[in-house]
């Protein structure tokens, strides 16, 4: 028997922040490509943290031209959009917003490690904020070519562990490679250098573990590929990533209270991976109040 993490999978809300940087407008365009293929209402924010009526009329204006370019390059035919601009934090007004208005996915531009990204989802914001995002979130970092399109994506890598974060983040990746008709991969890299000396032993038994992370159904709808590596998390992602030709990499971070130093926790590997990639990432968040454990058997799947 094998623990599975089963969850509300839907994109029927997607919001996107966007502060009118090259890097927003990138991660618009694959919102919008999203929202096209999955029938989603599209909710295109701008935060501002001026109280200023002037400041805010000036951001209406910029988004609303903003669209304008959108609706003119026909990219958002079929896409039901609402805009809106707020003033305040960014990180609260999003978690704000996420709850209100029932966001299944969160859709962010990242300039690097000063970005809205690394702030929402690592800042000591107050506890709400961790409780009020459980969505997954779609990061499109500073080095992201491309615009995204309706059958994007479609080669979806998935690093991952062993730990419950890693199980939900593949139970995600098996169900959107099973919407788009898309390639999946799973990547398991060996960190642990005492191993070395028998490598060809740890890759066999890494890759009948990581086997055994996906169920029989999952195998037969979306047939992954499964990958075993030795060395530095972060460089063999990005390594095996360019290899595979991904054009999305899913990763499972941790929802905890308090992190180790930035160098030793899944959330710093993240964000690094944010950085580097050549294509968007994206995270999803284990969190206690939006999961049932379930274990699968020869004969189905049982809540537990």
């Amino acid at each position: 028997m094998i623990g599975r993490y089963s969850f509300d999978m839907k994109l029927d809300n997607i919001l996107v922040a966007t502060d009118f940087s090259s890097v927003s407008k990138a991660a618009l365009f694959y919102s919008t490509a999203v929202a096209r293929h999955h029938r989603s209402k599209l909710f295109v924010v701008h935060v501002s943290s001026s109280q200023s009526k002037r400041t805010t009329m000036d951001a209406w204006r910029t988004l609303q031209a903003e669209m304008m370019d959108h609706f003119l390059a026909d990219r958002l035919t079929g896409v039901q959009q609402e805009l809106l601009v707020k003033s305040g934090d960014v990180r609260t007004e999003l978690a704000h917003l996420v709850g209100a208005c029932g966001i299944d996915l969160v859709v962010l531009g990242s300039r690097g490690r000063t970005s809205v990204w690394r702030s929402l989802l690592r800042s000591s914001v107050a506890e709400s904020v961790r409780q009020q995002v459980p969505c997954p979130v779609l990061t499109v970092g500073p080095n992201v070519v491309g615009e995204g399109s309706d059958s994007w994506p479609q080669r979806i890598l998935v690093p991952t562990g062993f730990a419950p974060q890693s199980l939900y983040a593949i139970t995600y990746a098996s169900w959107l490679a099973k919407q788009m008709c898309s390639s999946m991969a799973l990547l398991h890299v060996v960190t642990d250098p005492t191993g070395a000396h028998d490598e060809e032993r740890l890759r066999s038994e890494r890759l009948q573990r990581l086997r055994a992370t996906v169920s029989a159904g999952q195998q037969a709808r979306v047939h992954p590929e499964f990958l075993i590596e030795f060395g530095s998390v972060s460089e063999k992602v990005l390594e095996a990533a360019s290899r595979w030709r991904a054009d999305l990499v899913v990763l499972g971070v941790h929802s905890v209270e308090r992190e180790a130093p930035d160098s030793e926790t899944t959330m710093a590997k993240a964000s690094e991976i944010v950085r580097r990639a050549f294509c968007p990432v994206l995270t999803t968040r284990l969190l206690h109040e939006n999961v049932n454990c379930v274990v699968e058997t020869d004969n189905g799947a049982a809540s537990a």
